[in-house]
């Protein structure tokens, strides 16, 4: 069975258990583990990583002071990743490049299109509707990263590393529904991916 770490970037942990519980239901065996936990050798001993949500603002210096360990293991790691809504942010934090305040607060399921096939959207729709819960936004893709979707909230929805398995969604594809399933789609691909 593909074994996958789930980082828990939140305060507390029942914020998590949704995404660990998507990344189960593909199948994967889930460890969750707090940011505070983290390192290269943890990172490694994995299948893949799954980096999660957080309410902190990755444009603070607070915040990168507080993360600087994850952003190292993210760099250091050759292990695949997933880094969804901060934990995109935290990817590209670490990869050079800014996060900043949108100046508004995104709730809402928003249309998300398609831009370059890859095989994290593989046999799903070029549009889909998918959930972004933000109030900052990745300014511009760090060096190499390819962009693979945008939204209408979000000009980098999906970005991907040019040599590594290394993904990262502004939105939140654990927080899926039946109108709208895709998202458990995104993270059903990823697990795959890591076979």
């Amino acid at each position: 069975m593909t074994n996958v770490l789930v980082v828990n970037n939140y305060p507390n942990r029942d914020r998590v258990e949704r995404l660990e519980s998507c990344v189960e239901g593909n199948g994967a065996q889930v460890t969750p583990v707090d940011w505070t936990e983290v390192s290269t050798r943890r990172f490694d001993s994995f299948d893949g990583v799954v980096l999660s949500g957080s309410p902190d603002m990755m444009s603070e210096v607070k915040t990168q002071r507080k993360f600087r360990g994850e952003m190292a293991a993210i760099l250091d790691s050759k292990v695949p990743m997933l880094g969804v809504c901060f934990g995109h942010q935290l990817m590209a934090h670490a990869f050079g490049t800014a996060v900043v305040k949108d100046g508004r607060h995104v709730l809402e399921m928003v249309k998300t299109k398609v831009l370059a096939p890859d095989p994290l959207f593989e046999g799903l729709p070029k549009t889909m509707m998918l959930l972004e819960s933000r109030y900052e936004v990745v300014k511009s893709l760090p060096d190499g990263f390819s962009l693979l979707a945008k939204s209408d909230t979000s000009d980098i929805a999906t970005m991907k590393h040019p040599t590594r398995l290394l993904y990262g969604v502004q939105f939140h594809p654990e927080r899926y529904t039946a109108e709208n399933p895709h998202g458990n789609g995104v993270v059903g691909n990823f697990v795959r991916l890591l076979k």
